[in-house]
């Protein structure tokens, strides 16, 4: 697995092989969906190639909020908290995707916890920082 995304950033090859023993890589073709909003989900996914549309249900009519591509990752919050996606997530072109379980992360730390600890902090950066980004647009949207 090419280490295409901050989350995998500096793991060495070893590491790379071993964490994508853990995960399932899943190949999607355009408009498939990947995940559906307000079923349950417990997955970490990065985005190998090509490109993902989340979408929103807004008045009825899906909108979409974000296009992912290779190097980005979903499903953050539900490895910690899995419950109903937020979101339908949908392959916007040919697509492949790496998945990890809550499950299967419990067991990278059984079998390495030192990189298990390394995908966990990066998790929680990238949570951090998506925190951060949506606090500064809320005190944007308050002071106009």
């Amino acid at each position: 697995m090419p280490s295409l995304t901050p989350l995998l950033a500096n793991f060495n090859a070893n590491e790379l092989t071993l964490l994508s023993s853990f995960g399932d890589s899943r190949s999607y073709q355009k408009d498939d969906v990947v995940i559906t909003q307000g079923e349950e989900n417990d997955h970490l996914y990065l985005v190998l190639k090509g490109k993902i549309e989340v979408l929103q249900e807004v008045d009825g009519v899906d909108q979409v909020v974000a296009v992912l591509e290779a190097g980005d990752s979903l499903g953050e919050v539900s490895i910690f908290d899995p419950g109903p996606a937020s979101a339908t997530v949908r392959a916007a072109s040919e697509a492949e995707v790496w998945l990890i379980t809550r499950d299967s992360l419990d067991g990278l730390h059984a079998a390495n916890p030192k990189v298990a600890y390394r995908l966990l902090t990066r998790i929680t950066t990238c949570l951090s920082k998506r925190m951060r980004d949506m606090n500064d647009k809320l005190v944007d949207l308050a002071n106009r």
